[in-house]
């Protein structure tokens, strides 16, 4: 058989098509990656610098001007960067489908330079805030922006999947957490599309966790966490202080949510002067609770686990808890995915320590998942990306049994996540006619 002949076998066309099906998902991939690798950089960068002065006066003055600074590069650049960027994802999944026009500026090229050079000044400045979040919305933006560019000659890829796939590959880079990237893409945006899940969305993922530790290392984002055999005991302290944090964190999220609904309504002005108002009350929490207020969280969550017997007391959670409160109620251009693992485990070790339970490192790490699980309601996502930031696979019982906990007690509070409702939001008012067919 001669070389010409085996490319016209029917499998080999098969392969080829295959190829060129996958092949944006690999090239998105690829630049959403760097992308993010960038933006780490960056807001590192800012974080440090912020952390570094956490004892001086200064912040208490660049704290209310990061914030309003934050909120009128979103207001005037590109309104849709401002806030999170998962809840932007999963509105965007909802549009995709229909290719809806609103897409145009939800993931634009605007929305990511205002996402990423918003969200760093505002962590320069004092800001309580994440980069996790908004790098989904960065990265399902280039996802987008591709898909717009591809060439007409190959397969066109469907946008749903490609916008599904730029998130997770956004939470795989973010964390250096590939599974837990995979995990996100079937639990929190494939509610309502599985349909939507391909092998190519999984390969994205892998592709953009593999650049990503490429150029920053293989390194794990809370540190080596070693624990020990835990008793029986564990089990009961792990449903009590998951049931406590996960009612905790739910009710964190319907605060935001009130409060950020309350002030949207609002005109210009009095949305400046809020986010003045908020900004002193944050300069106040540092204050009154101490430099670990500052920052998105990492440092303090490291600092507990290599020192989990470390008197603690209640300014620490309250600072962290307040701080991320008052910088997003402010209007501004980031997440608060980082700042609820840290809100977490500092409300895990001070109520251990107060309950007098023993094994006071494994409830940081328990109160890191039921936060987030009380915020998000994707209790897999949540117990797997702790699990994967720490290599702590001696406690993933214990984890599962957190998340699980915590997503009960949170529907006390409410039935929906933080970003369904905030996505249902952004549908309203930009895509009401998508919530009537479903409905």
């Amino acid at each position: 058989m001669r070389p010409s002949d085996i490319l016209h076998h029917e499998h080999v066309k098969k392969a080829q098509s295959k190829i060129f099906f996958n092949l944006p998902f690999w090239v998105a991939a690829g630049i959403a990656a760097v992308i993010s690798v960038l933006y780490n950089m960056l807001f590192k960068i800012c974080e440090e610098w912020a952390l570094h002065n956490s004892h001086s006066p200064i912040l208490l003055i660049t704290a209310p001007l990061a914030i309003l600074v934050s909120f009128l590069i979103g207001h005037f650049i590109s309104k849709e960067a401002l806030g999170s960027g998962i809840p932007q994802v999963l509105a965007a999944a909802e549009m995709a489908p229909s290719n809806h026009p609103f897409l145009q500026k939800l993931l634009s090229i605007r929305m990511l330079f205002a996402k990423i050079i918003g969200s760093s000044l505002c962590v320069l400045g004092g800001g309580v805030t994440g980069r996790e979040g908004p790098t989904l919305q960065v990265s399902a933006a280039v996802f987008y922006q591709l898909s717009k560019l591809w060439p007409q000659r190959f397969p066109k890829p469907q946008l749903p999947s490609m916008i599904l796939a730029g998130g997770a590959a956004g939470l795989a880079s973010a964390f250096n957490t590939p599974l837990g990237g995979i995990v996100f893409a079937i639990e929190e945006m494939s509610k309502t599309h599985v349909s939507v899940i391909r092998t190519a969305v999984f390969q994205a993922v892998i592709i953009a966790g593999i650049l990503a530790q490429l150029f920053l290392g293989n390194y794990l984002y809370l540190g080596d966490a070693r624990f020990q055999t835990y008793t029986w005991h564990a089990l009961y302290q792990t449903v009590a202080i998951a049931g406590i944090i996960g009612v905790a964190g739910s009710f964190f999220a319907e605060s935001l949510f009130r409060v950020t609904s309350w002030r949207n309504k609002k005109s210009f002005w009095i949305k400046v002067l809020l986010t003045l108002i908020f900004g002193v009350l944050l300069s106040l929490t540092i204050y009154l609770c101490g430099p670990s207020t500052v920052g998105a969280g990492k440092t303090v969550m490291v600092s507990l686990l290599e020192h989990p017997t470390a008197p603690s007391d209640i300014s620490v959670p309250a600072g962290r808890i307040f701080g991320n409160f008052f910088t997003y109620i402010g209007g501004v251009i980031g997440g608060v995915f980082a700042p609820a693992l840290a809100s977490g485990a500092t409300l895990g070790q001070f109520l251990a320590q107060s309950f007098g339970f023993e094994y006071v490192k494994l409830m940081i790490m328990v109160g890191m998942v039921a936060f987030l699980t009380g915020i998000t309601r994707t209790p897999f996502t949540s117990f797997v990306l702790v699990l994967e930031m720490s290599d702590s696979h001696e406690i993933i019982l214990y984890l599962m049994l957190s998340s699980i906990v915590a997503n009960v007690t949170a529907r006390l509070v409410n039935s929906k996540s933080f970003y369904e409702q905030v996505a249902h939001g952004i549908l309203q008012q930009n895509a009401p006619e998508l919530l009537e067919k479903k409905h």
